[in-house]
């Protein structure tokens, strides 16, 4: 359970300096992603993710089908190098990564940050697996796991000195809920994890017990 530990110190450092106000704009904000449903609208085990164009961090664009060279494709979809709990999960997966090659499954970052800063991710992780852009988040709309910031969430991130029009290279001031999901060679989704709570990630350690004993296929 190391992410989870990590992650908890994370969110108890975070709790414990950040006003509490502040708390509850983020906290009034995962709420309405609850009561809006996203996760039960976003595409589910047995959907196909659509074979969209990416960008790689020298700004080329791939197709999910170029990188699915394994018997599965794990699609971590995170909010932003900026997030210090995305880069920690994206640490987690990188220290696995061999791991999941062993069990015939490879990763792949995606954000809808700027492929320059994608790079940046890429490098300050250390991070070995392809980062890539989804340009305006259309794969990720596609999907359904984006949400438009709303006026006091924007508010905050503005004093926190984050400029969004230039991380993401628009004005649309969107983020993904950062979700896990593996689809096999078919593109076909045959395991997700969703969480609206940002705080609060799938342990990765989890997701390679369950493909190394094809727990997914049951799934199927």
């Amino acid at each position: 359970m190391k992410l989870q530990k990590e992650l908890k110190l994370m969110r108890d450092a975070t709790m414990e300096r950040m006003p509490q106000p502040i708390i509850q704009v983020f906290k009034d904000n995962i709420n309405t992603l609850r009561k809006n449903k996203l996760k039960e609208n976003a595409l589910q085990i047995g959907d196909k993710v659509p074979n969209l164009p990416l960008k790689n961090i020298y700004g080329s664009t791939v197709l999910l089908s170029d990188l699915q060279q394994s018997e599965f494709l794990i699609l971590n979809f995170y909010r932003g190098g900026w997030c210090p709990y995305c880069n920690l999960e994206l640490r987690e997966y990188e220290r696995l990564r061999s791991d999941f090659n062993n069990v015939n499954a490879d990763i792949i970052g995606i954000s809808s940050e700027t492929p320059s800063r994608a790079n940046n991710t890429t490098n300050k992780n250390a991070l070995k697996f392809p980062v890539l852009t989804d340009v305006d988040a259309q794969l990720m709309k596609a999907i359904g796991i984006v949400f438009q910031l709303d006026e006091a969430t924007k508010r905050e991130y503005e004093n926190f000195g984050m400029d969004f029009t230039e991380i993401h290279g628009n004005n649309k001031f969107e983020l993904p809920v950062p979700a896990v999901y593996v689809v096999n060679k078919d593109m076909q989704i045959v395991y997700t994890h969703f969480e609206e709570n940002y705080m609060t990630r799938l342990e990765v350690s989890e997701l390679l017990n369950i493909l190394k004993n094809k727990l997914i296929l049951k799934t199927i």
